[in-house]
């Protein structure tokens, strides 16, 4: 059991409106240094690429699976179609604040497919999530670092996207942007041929469905792709940015960038990254927005060692706190970039451990910088790997949330669901949100200053009024525990 942080008393009974995620809040942007507009969104909006190839991938070889001793997911090698696990999963996310998975869909990997619809839309607690697609267009044909988009693959595309509209967008967790839904879309960056028409046309296409599409495009890269014989460009296309209606990248690591690479207060990765998303900020425009994303550190060489690629370790300096290099990736390059009419963030990734993105829990204990390779440090490149538990999902739930927590029966212990909690400050709502299966709260930091004192408030039928206030802490979401009398 969590032991929480217990600040003061005022919790009143109250029936709060409820919102939901994305799309039904229509607030004003308290930023003083931007125009004021509609906001998509009444708080942050923060995304995980999810992934389904498991227990295959495992055996492809991952970072975590080479140590010595080896630190292994907190379920061990799972299998992505286990109910179980799926639930899991949609617990941690929904406990420490992510509010949706970004769901790898492969056009030529229907078993993957069937674990969506068999196995995730039967978990038992799938309204606490929210999900969209990923579609992953390197299963069109990626030759030589490009996407031709020639009539045959528009056509596959084209298919792909009905059969997702049918399927999924209907879905009551699917996510929506203004009752849009949403599908990213891998490897624009690579896009070559007729793909403006071809983009425009599958609007056009789903449109007659009856779906107004909203489409962001993996953009974001240090070159982008140009029919041969030409280079590739190292700036943006804007006439390619444009037909998206925001854009992102997935994983700006980049092996062939050396001075990018090691601890992050030594390397210019952070800096590039803050560059390049200026770039692309100017290019989209006031009509396109850009959706910051964060990785937590990079390394491939569990599945990749003959392409000895370097690393970028997830202290940001040595004898660093671990997770520190997200902590500043997220400082630095996700949080000065969120947009204020979507304030959306992506993090790659949930569960990626061939690559070793990951922000899944890990067993607890123990530290090393060896592994299973003859040198013992082939795998590490002598850099050190903790068993770091559920760190850096609580590193996102700090910077995203100012205060969470569960509500519970006092009488049972057992999590009251579905309770609705809003923070308010001189009688005015700020943040809303709702307990999760288990009993689980989250409220954005979006309208929730540092300070305070904020009232927090909540409707729970049945039991005695409980009263509380609390302080926003600038680094750190404050937690409660509140366990409730019946009346």
């Amino acid at each position: 059991m969590i032991t929480w942080e217990k600040i003061g008393c005022f919790l009143l009974l109250l029936f709060l409106g409820w919102s939901g995620l994305a799309g039904s809040g229509c607030s004003e942007s308290p930023t003083a240094s931007v125009p004021i507009q509609p906001r998509w969104s009444d708080k942050y909006l923060v995304g995980a690429y999810y992934y389904l190839w498991y227990p295959g991938n495992w055996r492809e070889g991952y970072i975590n699976g080479r140590l010595l001793p080896q630190q292994l997911p907190v379920l061990g090698q799972y299998d992505s179609s286990d109910l179980k696990t799926i639930e899991q999963h949609i617990s941690w996310s929904s406990r420490f604040g992510i509010d949706f998975w970004a769901i790898s869909w492969w056009p030529d990997q229907p078993e993957l497919d069937r674990i969506i619809r068999d196995r995730i839309f039967q978990a038992k607690n799938i309204g606490d999530i929210k999900f969209c697609i990923f579609y992953e267009s390197g299963g069109l044909g990626l030759e030589e670092d490009r996407i031709d988009l020639t009539p045959e693959k528009a056509r596959r595309l084209s298919a792909d996207f009905r059969y997702l509209a049918r399927t999924y967008f209907s879905h009551p967790s699917y996510l929506k942007i203004q009752g849009r839904p949403v599908v990213i879309l891998y490897l624009t960056r690579t896009f070559v041929g007729d793909y403006e028409n071809v983009i425009k046309g599958l609007r056009k296409e789903l449109q007659s469905l009856g779906f107004d599409l909203f489409l962001i495009g993996d953009e974001l890269f240090w070159y982008v792709m140009r029919p041969k014989p030409l280079p590739p460009s190292t700036s943006p296309f804007k006439e390619r940015v444009g037909l998206f209606d925001a854009v992102t990248a997935y994983n700006l690591y980049n092996w062939a960038k050396p001075k990018q690479m090691g601890y992050g207060i030594s390397s210019t990765f952070l800096s590039e990254v803050h560059d390049l998303f200026l770039a692309y900020r100017s290019a989209g425009g006031q009509k396109v927005r850009l959706i910051p994303s964060a990785i937590p550190g990079y390394n491939d060489r569990g599945v990749r060692l003959s392409e000895k690629h370097p690393v970028i370790p997830r202290q940001y300096e040595s004898g660093g706190e671990e997770g520190s290099f997200f902590a500043q990736a997220l400082k630095r390059t996700v949080l000065p970039f969120i947009d204020p009419v979507l304030p959306m963030v992506l993090i790659t990734s949930f569960n990626e451990w061939n690559e070793g993105t990951q922000v899944e829990p890990v067993r607890e204990g123990g530290e090393t910088r060896e592994d299973h390779s003859p040198s013992r440090n082939e795998y590490t490149q002598g850099y050190l790997y903790r068993g770091y538990g559920e760190r850096y999902l609580s590193i996102l739930r700090d910077f995203f949330y100012a205060v969470g927590g569960r509500i519970e029966d006092g009488q049972s212990g057992n999590g009251l669901a579905r309770v609705k909690v809003g923070a308010y400050k001189d009688g005015k709502l700020l943040a809303e949100s709702q307990t999760d299966n288990l009993g689980y709260f989250n409220l954005s930091r979006l309208n929730l200053t540092p300070g305070g004192p904020y009232g927090l408030k909540a409707v729970v039928k049945g039991f005695l009024p409980f009263q509380s206030q609390f302080l926003v802490k600038e680094d750190k979401t404050v937690l409660f525990n509140f366990r409730l009398t019946r009346e």
